[in-house]
């Protein structure tokens, strides 16, 4: 019996391990194949424009950078202790200043 039992035990973990390596070896493949899609493309004159242009942020000398969207304001909730206090006040600067420049009034929160 125990001359059965122990090679079956020792096949089934074999078998085991060989499908756990032949499911690495097929996402390895995969992945392979991606990078060599990617390197095919990289060797034509377009595919090296577009990385560059996409990755590296180039442009051609006939193009100009215009920004589309203002970024978006953080939100300031914060403690009133130090050093928070110091956040708080130069925020509440930089927002006077920017809506001095939009001639845009605001209301103090912090008086009554």
């Amino acid at each position: 019996m125990a001359l059965f039992i122990l090679p079956l035990r020792t096949w089934n973990k074999q078998h085991t391990l060989v499908m756990q390596r032949n499911a690495q070896l097929a996402a390895f493949e995969d992945i392979n194949a991606s990078l060599q899609e990617e390197v095919d493309n990289l060797k034509t004159p377009q595919g090296a424009r577009e990385a560059i242009r996409s990755q590296l942020g180039y442009l051609s000398p006939s193009e100009k950078r215009v920004p589309l969207l203002d970024s978006p304001l953080a939100s300031a909730n914060l403690p009133d202790r130090w050093p928070y206090s110091l956040v708080n006040n130069i925020l509440k600067i930089k927002a006077e200043e920017q809506a001095r420049d939009k001639s845009i009034e605001i209301l103090d929160s912090l008086q009554p």
